[in-house]
């Protein structure tokens, strides 16, 4: 049904953007590094229920929507940005040691880091609204399994990025861990990034 070279294409082309430095990459790095692999494997978790959700909402036209309509898009934007500068906030003001890192809250769970932050970053939308109809040829039939099928390939290359995102971040844990000033210096550097990470998203335009 789909060509096995535009399904390397596609591969590429998706694995490239989860390596950009972003969100979703910001949230692993420093949950894997503060709290361990673990964590970071569950802020992978969270993004790849979050990319679900978009690959189905681009097949349904709801990506379309906040394409067209930009009081939804900012919305969304907006309600994204605040929830990064919150987490960002949460890690500049919670007391840092290096034997544990502060506990999360429900809200600021890894799961939930990886889930609320790819769901309310409306670019994640457009850019599968954008990418999936360049890979789907009706000549070859059934386009709706075309495009869920490109969903599936984008949500397990991503993931498998991710993965080793985490990985690499669970392994430097090591590493900075046992010098606790560094380890501090890393979760402030964090914080400050994700509140201007958020700040950058929230005045970011649509197009």
């Amino acid at each position: 049904m789909i060509s096995l070279s535009t399904l390397i294409a596609f591969t590429l082309l998706n694995m490239s953007f989860a390596l950009i430095p972003g969100p979703d990459v910001l949230c692993i790095l420093t949950n894997s590094v503060s709290r361990g692999t673990r964590a970071g494997v569950q802020v992978c978790l969270g993004i790849a229920c979050a990319a679900l959700v978009h690959v189905t909402a681009a097949s349904l036209g709801l990506s379309a929507f906040l394409a067209a309509v930009p009081t939804a898009f900012v919305a969304v934007k907006v309600l994204g940005a605040m929830y990064l500068v919150w987490i960002g906030w949460q890690m500049l003001r919670s007391p840092v040691t290096v034997s544990a890192a502060p506990r999360p809250s429900r809200w600021n769970a890894p799961f939930a880091q990886g889930a609320v932050s790819n769901l309310l970053n409306p670019k994640i939308a457009i850019f599968f609204l954008a990418i999936l109809p360049q890979f789907v040829d009706p000549a070859r039939g059934h386009p709706g399994l075309q495009a869920a099928l490109l969903g599936i390939v984008s949500i397990v290359s991503g993931t498998a990025v991710n993965l080793c995102t985490a990985t690499l971040g669970g392994r430097a844990r090591g590493f900075i861990i046992e010098r606790p000033r560094l380890f501090q210096r890393f979760q402030q550097l964090a914080g400050a990034a994700l509140v201007g990470l958020g700040i950058r998203v929230a005045l970011d335009r649509a197009r």
